[in-house]
């Protein structure tokens, strides 16, 4: 008899225990179930909580926060293109319309105005031309610039004598220099210098590099570029005297259609993707690039790319 009111009341206990563990599972359950509404309509800061000793579960609750973690920070990265997408359809609005408008002038003006002087006529041709290759250059760079943002891949690579490069790029610079009365101090090393990158890339680098110094550079009167070799990098200084870049654009410079206070010259005026355009073609070569300025007196772009033997 004792043996089976022993027996009962173990049993009684055993499913007592069963039914506390089944009752605290299903509160669990429900409580991850609230919480997943919770964040289904947006509260994507809320993280789902299970206090229960299953390790089973304690990992579907872990497994579930990183998953909710992807999502935020993919939501957080829509929220960034968006709200980029706006800026940028709002700035090329503004620098598409603007030339085209004043060409439309121009050109308005001398059809209704058959008494203009004809040296007039050729310098309102030369401004409307003028106009139209900035806006040319403008649409180019946005679609280089989309085109190198939706290749998230890297660059094709080959092994690229620097040297090489850089006297090319001066060479390509020849007429501008002249032009601005400026001789470009070269500090280049006397050996071949070896990198592994894209020599169209590099190109492109110096292209945007040297027309940016022409533009704001050139009223210091010193445009120079340097090579330089530290570790396992080959550095590149692309630097000038001009008025330089204040404290507060500095930290912006390369960012997309950022112009600064250079932009209320309209006569200097870029179209603000440039320097954009160098740092991912930087980037996309495994480099860095870093800009240091003090205002009249030395402005430096700085890139570096592997270095290869």
């Amino acid at each position: 008899m004792a043996v089976y009111v022993l027996t009962s009341i173990l049993l009684f206990v055993v499913c007592s225990l069963l039914v506390i563990r089944q009752w605290h599972l299903k509160r669990q359950l429900m409580l991850v179930t609230a919480r997943i509404h919770e964040i289904s309509k947006g509260a994507l800061n809320q993280r789902i909580r299970i206090h229960t000793t299953q390790p089973i579960l304690n990992d579907l609750g872990g497994s579930m926060n990183r998953l909710i973690d992807d999502f935020q920070q993919s939501m957080e990265k829509v929220n960034l293109l968006e709200s980029e997408r706006k800026k940028i359809i709002t700035h090329l609005s503004h620098d598409l319309r603007t030339p085209l408008t004043a060409m439309l002038g121009y050109v308005e003006v001398m059809q209704q105005d058959n008494t203009l002087p004809e040296a007039t006529r050729q310098h309102y041709f030369q401004i409307i031309s003028n106009k139209g290759h900035k806006l040319d250059a403008l649409i180019r760079d946005f679609f280089e610039l989309s085109k190198l943002e939706a290749d998230d891949g890297p660059l094709e690579s080959e092994k690229i004598n620097l040297l090489d490069k850089m006297q090319e790029a001066v060479l390509s610079f020849y007429q501008q220099f002249r032009h601005a009365q400026i001789t470009p101090q070269l500090q280049f090393p006397e050996r071949p210098v070896y990198v592994w990158g894209n020599g169209q890339s590099i190109e492109r680098i110096m292209n945007n590099l040297l027309s940016n110094s022409l533009r704001y550079g050139t009223a210091g009167g010193m445009i120079g570029i340097q090579i330089r070799e530290e570790g396992e990098r080959i550095w590149v200084d692309v630097w000038d005297r001009g008025k330089g870049i204040s404290e507060v654009d500095l930290p912006h410079i390369f960012e997309r259609l950022y112009t600064g206070k250079a932009s209320r010259d309209a006569v200097q005026q870029g179209n603000g993707l440039g320097l954009t355009i160098v740092k991912k073609l930087v980037d996309k070569q495994q480099g860095e690039i870093h800009v240091h300025s003090i205002p009249d007196e030395k402005t430096c772009f700085s890139f570096c790319l592997p270095k290869t033997a």
